[in-house]
This record gives structure tokens, sequence and C-alpha cells, in this order.
């Protein structure tokens, strides 16, 4: 699947949670409206969904960080989720965008790199969606991660 970046004119700004940290590099407000800025096609793709769908009062984009400890190294990082989405009855979820093919444990390939790079990004991506899962639940959210495959 190809991956492209870019920026999206937002149509309905009112639902559009803006980042209190001014130095967010992933929005810029111009004399044609205000543009956020998508990382992959599957993020411009559930863009449009949170700007269509009635039933989504609030969105915003790598909301907050999220502390997880990376297993490469056993240290602290920061994990940004991709989207917060609150909904009119009240549902609140943190949004993780993947492709389907980073969600599942890599099969051993002949290339042994490859392999190697994909299994320390399932293992990262692990560690990452528990911390978020631990976050979202201890602050009535779910989080979900989803994939060209529900998109």
């Amino acid at each position: 699947m190809k991956s492209h970046k870019g920026w999206y004119r937002l149509l309905y700004p009112e639902k559009f949670i803006r980042q209190l940290d001014e130095t967010m590099n992933s929005m810029k407000i111009t004399k044609d409206g205000i543009f956020i800025e998508y990382k992959s096609s599957l993020e411009l793709k559930f863009i449009r969904y949170c700007e269509m769908n009635s039933n989504i009062t609030k969105y915003s984009l790598e909301p907050f960080p999220i502390q997880y400890i990376k297993p490469t190294d056993g240290q602290f990082h920061r994990y940004y989720i991709d989207f917060f989405v609150e909904f009119k009855n009240g549902a609140k979820f943190l949004v993780e965008i993947k492709p389907y093919s980073q969600t599942k444990k890599p099969i051993l390939r002949k290339n042994p790199t490859r392999y190697k790079d994909e299994l320390i990004t399932y293992y990262i991506n692990q560690a990452k969606w528990k911390a978020a899962t631990d976050f979202a639940e201890k602050r009535n959210m779910k989080f979900i991660v989803l994939t060209e495959r529900e998109l």
C-alpha cells in the first residue's frame, strides 16, 4: 500500500480540537482555511471519516503523549496516538492507524535483516498499544487500531 503525506483543509474546523502546544507543526492556518497534516493515505481516509460523520462531535490529531517502555532499550519513550475521537453519545476513543501488515507478527523471510526489522517494529507497536490501552481504560476511553481493512 502506497503511503503519502499532505495537507487536508478542514471542512468543519469546529469539530477539530487544536493542540495546546503552539509549536505543533501539523496544523497551519491560511486565508484559504485551516489545514492539518496527514502522514498516510489511511490517515487521510480517517480524517475524512471524522469530518463527514455527524455522530462525531470532536476529534484531534496526535493529541498527547503516552509513556511506554520500549522493548529494545528498556527506557521510557513518548508515543503519540494518531487520533482522539469523541462521539455524540459520549464515547471516546484513542485511535491508531496502521497498515494491516504492521498489526500481525511477521513471518520468517529469506531476508533475515528485513525479518528482524519487522519483528522489532511489531514488538515496539505491541508495547505502545498496551500502554495506550491502559491509559485509555484509566480515563474511561477505548483504544483501537484501525487498518485499511476497517477503513
